[in-house]
């Protein structure tokens, strides 16, 4: 008797419009072929924990099993002890992820998804491949202008002068216009190039002893 009542409880279907269903999560269609069908609608669940959610179903992922719901319009959270502080930081939320493995009961649901409605656009991965390429070039730069094993005073004068030049690190040298070498103790004696870029050498002597200037009345 008891599983023919599991039976046919998971028969009920989600695209039903009833206001109150007792089924759980293996029985609504979620996961099913036509799941893009029930996009949009509003709909109430009830989680494992006897938390109850009401939300605008956003998206379905069948690879992670996941749902994705829109309460930014609404949110419902019953618990068991009915806590008003976490049903109060609950409302500053706009989406909740859930496990459709998760669901213990569909306790409502719309039966059609509202006219403004507005679905997942496609996704450009090749837009997201240059962001994420871009993000890596800028943390490699990023890196690339910290010393390793140098003072606070060194990297502060670094800093100073990748303002104005180009610089990069050479183990504790600084290379300024890949012609001038500063060694510590990185002062303007403490420079050199070759004599073909006596100009450049000239010039990072200048900057630099401005900026040790600056940073000497800083400190």
């Amino acid at each position: 008797m008891e599983g023919t009542t599991t039976s046919s409880q998971r028969r009920k279907s989600l695209t039903k419009p009833t206001t109150t269903t007792h089924s759980t999560a293996a029985a609504t269609p979620l996961a099913s072929s036509s799941a893009q069908r029930i996009l949009g609608r509003r709909i109430k669940l009830k989680t494992a924990s006897n938390e109850e959610i009401e939300g605008r179903i956003y998206a379905l992922d069948r690879l992670t099993n996941c749902i994705a719901l829109d309460i930014l319009f609404i949110v419902i959270i019953m618990l068991t002890t009915h806590n008003a502080a976490a049903q109060q930081g609950r409302k500053q939320l706009s989406f909740r992820i859930i496990k459709i493995s998760h669901i213990k009961e569909v306790l409502s649901n719309q039966e059609d998804a509202p006219a403004d409605f507005l679905p997942i656009n496609h996704v450009d991965t090749s837009r997201l491949d240059a962001r994420e390429s871009s993000g890596v070039k800028n943390m490699r730069q990023r890196v690339a202008k910290m010393g390793v094993g140098v003072t606070k005073e060194a990297q502060d004068i670094f800093d100073a002068l990748s303002k104005t030049l180009p610089c990069r690190w050479s183990n504790d040298t600084i290379v300024v216009l890949d012609e001038v070498l500063i060694q510590p103790p990185y002062d303007v004696d403490s420079c050199k190039a070759n004599s073909s870029s006596a100009s450049s050498l000239a010039r990072v002597k200048k900057v630099l002893e401005g900026e040790r200037r600056r940073l000497e009345r800083k400190q």
